[in-house]
């Protein structure tokens, strides 16, 4: 049996040219704004059949939040730097969902920062093998796993 990629549907996230960024969304040019959380997938390998890698954030907060989001690549021997398209700062109504899915080197650690106000924005990771939201077995991150970074 082959495995299939689910046929795409209003509301299944999408892998993204890099250019293109979610809607709610704006590149930093430069950081404006501090955050009282800060929170942090850890290093993870971005596996050999990677098609994308996906974040996504849901606001279960009841006011609008805006938090900012960063793929950080980290070679090893070398300083992590922001992958692109950098990082943006995402602004969510309450209940609303969104996600950024790019295609990224393999072989490589990365690792997503996520900033923000509210202990009620949960992130949300994981690697596709392919152009659709399918997850490869393991590779989700869930907002459990996050790790708080102290300011």
């Amino acid at each position: 049996m082959s495995a299939v990629s689910p046929k795409p549907v209003a509301g299944m996230p999408q892998l993204t040219d890099i250019s293109v960024i979610p809607a709610g969304a704006v590149l930093e040019a430069k950081p404006l704004t501090g955050y009282t959380l800060r929170y942090t997938t850890g290093p993870f390998l971005l596996p050999q059949n990677a098609g994308s890698l996906d974040w996504g954030l849901l606001n279960n907060d009841t006011a609008q939040q805006t938090a900012r989001v960063t793929v950080f690549k980290c070679p090893v021997g070398a300083v992590k730097t922001p992958a692109a398209p950098g990082a943006l700062l995402v602004t969510l109504d309450p209940g609303k969902t969104t996600h950024n899915a790019n295609k990224y080197t393999e072989g490589f650690y990365y690792e997503v920062v996520v900033e923000c106000n509210s202990n009620l924005l949960f992130p949300y990771v994981s690697v596709w093998p392919a152009q659709l939201g399918v997850v490869l077995p393991g590779t989700g991150i869930n907002s459990g796993t996050f790790l708080r970074l102290m300011p």
